[in-house]
């Protein structure tokens, strides 16, 4: 049947389109009858340093530039003092999985990552969204859709102990008999809290395999080296691994927590693990950033590029590495940032 559509102006809409526009109309109508009293305000922070805030605020944005100002702008301002902008964002929704690397796919969310790399003895999966039901009704078709079979999932990294990394790990560990790993101190914290607030009695996978800073997992052809980089939680896990793009290499930073602290100590440890990061990647000669939302890495619009990509366009995931080591230290500037806001010092 042919489909309707009016025009409006020198613009063809389709019926279904006009729907949109008037609940899109309605919900601004709607926003704009609300009283200004029930406004959300940017977030204030009474006990801040404002010198120190203003002294790392200019710090960090010198060091962005302009191709990390995005990123700048998200962690030091946006993050901090206007949450509800980062939640509109951020928010649960299907996006297409993607092919990254030879290696590495995109099988999550948009509000939080998965990633599958294949090795020549099965596949890691780095993190597994919210819930059971994400892990099958995503993860798993997402995987199929990119040629993967999820009975190939030998290890899953649960990179923190928040429920949205290790949501669907117990379904995958009872489903596919995959291994998981995780840091001794963040499993504590996933057996301790059960999912606290939003994620109240989510059961955590069952305890399996502990890594331990500096250990390195050798996965048939592939070696990753994991590091405990404590912050964001506990017992953050971060690791290193190779790829090739059309069989090019490169090195994979994937930072286990890089939505920094939440609190004075953790901005502490935060800002101590960053440096030691940036030592160990530097040295490693990473250069690649992949995260664990896709909000850190621009994976949204990265993976629309990388869909559209044609011959001798760049890998958008490939920073370089001096490129790389900015990224990092933006992020360990605004940690400085926030923990002045707070109150706090190094």
């Amino acid at each position: 049947m042919a489909s309707k559509h009016t025009r409006i102006g020198a613009k063809l809409i389709t019926v279904a389109g006009i729907g949109a526009l008037a609940l899109m109309a309605s919900a601004q109508e709607a926003t704009r009858r609300q009283p200004v009293s029930a406004y959300p305000t940017p977030t204030e922070f009474p006990n801040q340093d404002l010198a120190a805030v203003n002294k790392y605020l200019a710090e960090a944005r010198r060091i962005a530039g302009d191709e990390l100002f995005p990123d700048f702008i998200h962690r030091c301002i946006i993050s901090p003092r206007y949450p509800v902008r980062v939640r509109g964002i951020q928010f649960d929704g299907l996006v297409e999985p993607t092919k990254l690397f030879d290696q590495l796919y995109s099988v999550g969310q948009n509000a939080v990552s998965s990633h599958a790399l294949v090795t020549s003895a099965g596949i890691v999966l780095f993190d597994t969204l919210n819930s059971p039901e994400e892990a099958e009704k995503i993860i798993v078709p997402n995987l199929r859709r990119v040629g993967l079979d999820p009975k190939n999932i030998k290890y899953i990294v649960v990179t923190h102990g928040h429920g949205d990394h290790y949501g669907g790990a117990r379904y995958l560990q009872q489903t596919y008999g995959a291994r998981v790993l995780s840091s001794a101190i963040d499993w504590d914290m996933m057996a301790s809290e059960k999912g606290n607030g939003p994620f109240a009695g989510l059961e955590p996978p069952k305890r399996d395999m502990v890594i331990e800073d500096g250990q390195a997992l050798v996965v048939g052809d592939t070696t990753l080296r994991f590091y405990t980089t404590p912050g964001h939680t506990p017992g953050t896990l971060s690791t290193i691994f190779p790829v090739t793009d059309k069989g090019q290499p490169h090195l994979v930073g994937l930072h286990g927590g890089t939505g920094g602290g939440r609190d004075i100590p953790g901005l502490q440890a935060g800002i101590k693990s960053y440096v030691r990061w940036r030592e160990i990647t530097s040295k490693a000669g990473v250069d690649v950033l992949v995260a664990n939302h896709p909000l850190h890495d621009r994976g949204i619009e990265n993976n629309e590029l990388l869909r559209a990509r044609i011959p001798g366009q760049a890998n958008p995931y490939i920073l370089g590495r001096d490129r790389y080591q900015k990224y990092m230290q933006v992020m360990e500037t605004c940690s400085r940032v926030h923990l002045a806001r707070l109150g706090g010092k190094e």
